[in-house]
C-alpha cells in the first residue's frame, strides 16, 4: 500500500533530498516541497491486513497508518502526529494495469489508462507522451483506417511496455523489503549511487531500463514515424526519457 499527504511548516526540513526511515514491510519518507511544504510518503506491506475496509475511509486510513508506523522510532510519531492536520490523504495500493486489448471500435488508450507501470516505478508521463506520439504516427500512416493503426500500435509498442511492467514489479520491492537482510542490501545499493561514475552506468538503475537493441529498435521506428505525414510539434527524445526515468 502506498499513502501520501503535505503539510506546511514541518521542521526539520532538508532542500532537495529525500529522507527515508526503514523496518522491514514499511518506509517513510519525506521531501521538501516549495512554499514550505513537505511532503510524506507512507509504503508498507499489507499481507498480514485486509487493506479494503480502509480504502474509501479516511478515518480508517489514518487509523491504519498509526497502526503499521506507530512504533516507529525517528520522526515517526512528529509525522503521524501530522495526520490530524490533513483532510486530504492520497490512499491506494500499488498495482498496475494490464490489458489484453488497449483500444475498442474508435477508442483506444493510452499512458496509465492502457498499461499504468506502477505508481512507486514512476514513468508515468514519460510512457504516456510515448505512447501518444507512436498511436498518432501510426494513425497517421493508417489512411484513415484506425482499427490498422490501433493494431500497429499495440504490436509495436507492447513488447516495450511489458518489460517496463516487469522491471516495476521488481523495482516496487525496493521501497519496503521484507527482511533486514533485504534493507541492507538496497541501502547498499543506494550508498554506491554516490560513486563517481557508477550512478551512470548501465547496470546501476534497481529498475529495469532497454537493452541497446531494444532502444535502438525503438528509436528507428519513431524516425519512420517522423518521415511520415506532420504530426505537429511534438518529438520525443528517447534518450531524454530515459534519463529522466533514471533521475
Amino acid at each position: 500500500m502506498v499513502a501520501a499527504f503535505e503539510v506546511r511548516g514541518y521542521r526539520p526540513r532538508d532542500e532537495n533530498v529525500y529522507v527515508m526511515y526503514d523496518e522491514p514491510g514499511r518506509m517513510l519518507g519525506r521531501f521538501a516541497l516549495h512554499d514550505d511544504r513537505t511532503l510524506f510518503l507512507f509504503v508498507f506491506a499489507t499481507d498480514d491486513i485486509d487493506p479494503q475496509s480502509a480504502m474509501l475511509d479516511l478515518t480508517a486510513q489514518k487509523a491504519m497508518l498509526r497502526e503499521r508506523f506507530g512504533g516507529g522510532r525517528w520522526e515517526c510519531p512528529r509525522i503521524l502526529g501530522e495526520l490530524d492536520r490533513t483532510q486530504e490523504l492520497y490512499f491506494d495500493r500499488v498495482s498496475q494495469i494490464r490489458m489484453d486489448r488497449w483500444s475498442q471500435g474508435r477508442i483506444a488508450l493510452v499512458g496509465d489508462a492502457a498499461f499504468c507501470v506502477s505508481l512507486v516505478a514512476g514513468q508515468g508521463s514519460a510512457l504516456a507522451m510515448t505512447a501518444a506520439y507512436v498511436l498518432a504516427g501510426e494513425l497517421a500512416k493508417a489512411g484513415g483506417q484506425h482499427e490498422d493503426a490501433f493494431r500497429a500500435y499495440k504490436v509495436l509498442l507492447r513488447p516495450y511496455i511489458a518489460a517496463k511492467q516487469r522491471g516495476a514489479v521488481r523495482f516496487a520491492s525496493s521501497f519496503a523489503p521484507k527482511t533486514r537482510w533485504g534493507l541492507f542490501l538496497r541501502n547498499q545499493v543506494i550508498k554506491a549511487f554516490s560513486i563517481p561514475g557508477l550512478a551512470g552506468s548501465p547496470s546501476a538503475g534497481t529498475s529495469s531500463t532497454l537493452s541497446n537493441c531494444q532502444t535502438t529498435e525503438l528509436k528507428n521506428e519513431l524516425k519512420k514515424l517522423r518521415r511520415g505525414p506532420t504530426l505537429g510539434r511534438l518529438r520525443i527524445d528517447v534518450a531524454a526519457i530515459r534519463r529522466k526515468e533514471r533521475s
